[in-house]
């Protein structure tokens, strides 16, 4: 085995070691994206997150880490979707942002 092979074999395993992170932190992101709709009461659609971007960033204490949104859809009827966003840093929510989403099918009146 000479070095060529050595560092193939590491950048490899480097490389499934960081995709089977990028998978756990995906289905985190799915969990709080339905607990976030849960929560505020619509239907989160699709069952489903998708990364939008990932870049380095600072964490709530200051220190440069990976920064992946993650966007989402739900619904408060059968008519509209909306949008959601999720930041996550490592498995740790960072935060969340819904878009605002009128009621339709609440009377006010007495």
């Amino acid at each position: 085995m000479n070095v060529t092979d050595l560092i193939l074999i590491i950048g490899l395993t480097l490389v499934i070691w960081f995709w089977l992170e990028s998978m756990k932190i995906n289905e985190k992101a799915r969990l709080f994206g339905a607990k976030l709709c849960k929560k505020n009461n619509v239907q989160f659609l699709d069952d489903t997150v998708h990364l939008s971007s990932m870049k380095f960033g600072k964490n709530s204490y200051g220190q440069i880490k990976l920064l992946r949104k993650y966007k989402f859809e739900f619904t408060n009827s059968e008519y509209h979707r909306y949008n959601g966003e999720l930041t996550l840093v490592g498995q740790q929510l960072l935060h969340s942002h819904m878009d605002v989403y009128q009621f339709n099918d609440i009377d006010i009146n007495p």
